[in-house]
């Protein structure tokens, strides 16, 4: 089998997730962006910011200028558009191995002379490629609003740059399901696992922001931690975390094919 096979199959099967998904999150961001005129200048919102509540609800949320464009789509927009792409993530990964395993095709895919790990590698580039192209749509969806806004002046480039910010956390949780599919014979399991992750680092983020001294000492051990999509509108990409996020997905990508090469299938 030629390399591309695998990938150009999963990419044409991925055609329904890439519209469904796309024009979805391109809707909700077009939707925040063209209501920010309703808010703008209200600054007794930025009080709110302050409560113990709020501050539970929306992580990283520093000094943050509610009532400015970055402020207002970091909070609205960016705050929960990475959690929606991490189900999908998760969504995804599964399907990669525990998908195919679960049809009875993986074994049938296998008996051609394909190696294992071209198997995961081709559909991880689909993987990428798929996650690009949503978050393609959704700058869209969301660039024609600013257009649409004169009041949300924001600089369009800043936008990618905070869309594409969320890459390396949605491929951190597509990689985790798609680690925990290789190792777990179970793939409710393993996405209830993920899933879970996802939650706790969600909260885990939240309370140590509310109590450094005890909870937060653990944030490090959220990917939310690592993910400041306002301060990415202000100032652009923090490669830093950017860096350390997509490493930690590459030792993940690396023990998957690890451990996928040597489990047996179920048939």
């Amino acid at each position: 089998m030629n390399f591309g096979v695998i990938f150009r199959r999963k990419l044409r099967d991925s055609r329904r997730s890439i519209l469904g998904w796309g024009i979805g999150l391109a809707l909700l961001g077009f939707y925040v962006a063209v209501v920010y005129p309703l808010i703008q200048g209200l600054e007794e919102i930025n009080q709110l910011l302050e409560s113990p509540v709020f501050q539970a609800l929306v992580p990283n949320l520093g000094e943050l200028d509610y009532t400015s464009p970055a402020g207002f789509l970091g909070v609205e927009f960016f705050t929960w558009a990475p959690l929606v792409l991490a189900v999908f993530g998760v969504m995804y990964g599964l399907g990669i191995v525990a998908g195919e395993e679960d049809q009875g095709t993986l074994d049938i895919l296998l008996s051609t002379p394909v190696p294992r790990w071209l198997v995961i590698i081709e559909k991880y580039l689909a993987l990428i490629v798929v996650v690009l192209l949503i978050m393609a749509m959704t700058w869209v969806g969301i660039a024609v609003a600013v257009v649409l806004t004169p009041d949300l002046a924001i600089s369009l480039g800043r936008l990618a740059e905070a869309i594409f910010y969320m890459l390396p956390v949605t491929l951190l949780m597509a990689t985790l399901a798609l680690f925990l599919s290789t190792v777990l014979r179970s793939r409710g399991q393993a996405g209830g696992i993920a899933a879970a992750f996802i939650v706790a680092s969600y909260f885990l983020n939240s309370l140590g922001a509310m109590a450094p001294d005890t909870v937060g000492r653990f944030r490090w051990l959220s990917f939310y931690n690592y993910y400041d999509a306002a301060a990415v509108l202000k100032n652009g990409l923090i490669w830093g975390d950017f860096l350390l996020l997509s490493a930690v997905t590459l030792v993940l990508l690396v023990l998957s094919i690890f451990f996928f090469e040597r489990r047996d299938l179920l048939v």
